[in-house]
């Protein structure tokens, strides 16, 4: 019997809408994966502490919900400090400096972006970021599976228009590049590389190698374009002296 064609259409947009939800699930249980293999399970129950560039940034949990802070050795001290909860707040010399919700947005988000990829993979395990899995493709000779990630608008902060890819060992399941395109400021286009691997406490950390595209180009000629060495070299993203301890 043949169905009537709102019937069938109807059929056909449950069969995709399936199809989309599988690919969600599968992402989700492939980034599970990814976690288990850089040791970060209980990623959000350890305190740490390192430095990045000219700053030294904590992570740590009270019984409200997690603290990100960020610190530069200057005299009297300034310290940016971040809670899932309770917000941002700009202290100095243990005052609290009172500051434009412009200004603190600012801090906040810069403070909140370190860290976002200083916590990769587990940071994609937030709620906020719709993933969605794609194909697998080779790159320098092996097999990488890619997903795909965007974010709402009520959990992504301000950048939440920013896209993402991520690309994983199918082997190991490490996640190894990641690329993504970013509106503010101009906008603009990057890929990192993994390197340094080394294990502290049981925990997987890398460091990256940050290369520049040119505007527009889509984030999936990316792989293909550094293997031909045609994307600039803009930094080293280098997180040093990690100290992990459970609290």
């Amino acid at each position: 019997m043949k169905l009537p064609y709102h019937l069938t259409l109807i059929f056909f947009l449950f069969l995709l809408l399936s199809c989309q939800n599988a690919k969600d699930l599968s992402a989700i249980a492939y980034i599970e994966a990814s976690v288990e293999a850089h040791g970060m399970t209980e990623f959000n129950k350890k305190s740490i502490d390192f430095q990045f560039r000219n700053y030294r940034y904590t992570q740590r949990q009270d019984s409200q919900g997690l603290i990100y802070t960020r610190r530069k050795n200057t005299t009297p001290e300034v310290l940016d400090l971040l809670h899932s909860k309770n917000g941002f707040q700009r202290t100095l010399a243990n005052e609290k400096v009172v500051l434009a919700d412009s200004i603190a947005l600012v801090y906040s988000e810069s403070v909140n972006s370190v860290l976002y990829f200083f916590r990769l993979p587990y940071s994609l395990k937030d709620t906020g970021a719709i993933k969605t899995l794609m194909d697998t493709e080779q790159i320098k000779g092996k097999s990488y599976q890619k997903i795909g990630v965007h974010f709402t608008s009520e959990n992504g902060g301000i950048d939440y228009q920013d896209t993402f890819r991520y690309w994983f060992d199918e082997q190991t399941k490490t996640l190894d590049y990641l690329a993504y395109e970013y509106l503010t400021d101009a906008g603009g286009i990057r890929f990192r590389v993994a390197l340094n691997r080394r294990t502290i406490a049981g925990v997987l950390f890398q460091d990256y190698e940050n290369y520049k595209a040119p505007k527009n180009t889509p984030l999936d000629d990316l792989p293909k374009m550094y293997e031909k060495g045609e994307l600039e070299l803009l930094s080293r993203i280098a997180n040093d002296s990690i100290t992990l301890l459970k609290p």
